[in-house]
């Protein structure tokens, strides 16, 4: 594994555009999976799938929250070449 500090600071900003990208989909996904489970008739069980995705939701809002604190808003990325 290697360590951090060997990381650049644009592929750090990178990584971390990588992961607010990522985070944002999975929150939209699980948003969308609840209003389905709203739409539907509620029972008990549909109820608690709500309360599970809620709680996702909640830390994947949180998490994006701690890595949206590293992000440099002046740092520029051009279109990557492989």
């Amino acid at each position: 594994m290697k360590a951090q500090t060997e990381m650049s600071r644009g592929d750090f900003q990178k990584m971390i555009k990588i992961c607010l990208n990522d985070l944002s989909i999975q929150r939209t996904l699980l948003e969308n999976e609840e209003q389905t489970q709203r739409d539907d008739m509620r029972t008990l069980e549909q109820d608690q799938a709500i309360e599970e995705l809620e709680r996702r939701i909640m830390l994947i809002k949180k998490d994006y929250d701690f890595y949206k604190q590293f992000a440099d808003p002046s740092f520029e990325t051009s279109e990557a070449e492989y």
